[in-house]
């Protein structure tokens, strides 16, 4: 269950809430160059800087009254969280292959094959849409600067693993999908049936209920110390 808190957790606020992580939360964004097998990041483990937010509130909802909840942090500390007209919830979801668009934003975990390609293993795919709701920007990763977007590219994981972050540069064909990167040919990534390919989709905030596991990220509120929803994520059930 913590694995996979911490995989679902960290493509949210990758993919999703425009906040700056790797494979867990908490990361800092992966560089844009390749790195070997076995390299971390740069600042791996630190906090992520991120503009016009407040730091992820990450636990269990405690307790629902209106328009507002409270969140019982893994701190065991409570924090307040108001949501308003425009607050999206958003949870992950089984997929296929068939699901996958031309323009939607992917986070790939793959594997190096032996003929130098790659070939995933888990796949988060954020529609083009939602991309573009969050401050996206089609065939160009998951906002621009000013939003403290994490930059989109290929690095090195835990020995013959990668990671991939990019929009998809056309619709899966031959059994691959096409990864656009920062520089270069985009990259072909084979998607096999052994895949677990999960999607993003879009919850009423009327749904959110008591022992929801919840990830916030939002603007401080004026006072009290709380916090103004701008996205909820809900980590889904495992895939597959």
């Amino acid at each position: 269950m913590f694995k996979q808190w911490r995989w679902m957790i960290g493509i949210a606020l990758v993919s999703l809430v425009g906040l700056v992580g790797a494979q867990a939360w908490g990361q800092a964004p992966p560089p844009s160059q390749p790195q070997g097998p076995g390299q971390r990041p740069q600042g791996a483990g630190q906090r992520p800087a991120f503009r016009g937010h407040a730091r992820p509130v990450i636990g269990t909802i405690a307790s629902v009254s209106g328009s507002s909840f409270v969140v019982t942090t893994w701190a065991n500390r409570p924090v307040t969280v108001q949501t308003t007209s425009t607050t999206r919830v958003l949870t992950q979801q089984q997929g296929t292959v068939a699901d996958l668009q031309s323009g939607d934003l992917v986070r790939i975990m793959a594997t190096k094959a032996a003929n130098n390609g790659v070939v995933a293993v888990r796949l988060s795919d954020t529609p083009a849409a939602l991309a573009m709701a969050r401050g996206g920007r089609p065939g160009g990763g998951p906002g621009g600067p000013q939003a403290g977007a994490p930059t989109s590219g290929l690095w090195g994981g835990r020995g013959t693993m990668v990671m991939i972050d990019g929009p998809l540069a056309g619709a899966p064909s031959g059994g691959a999908v096409m990864v656009a990167l920062p520089a270069g040919a985009p990259l072909a990534v084979a998607v096999p049936s052994t895949t677990r390919i999960s999607r993003t989709v879009s919850l009423p905030v009327s749904g959110l209920a008591v022992g929801t596991h919840v990830a916030v990220v939002g603007t401080p509120a004026a006072a009290g110390g709380g916090l103004t929803a701008v996205t909820i994520y809900i980590p889904g059930a495992p895939t597959r």
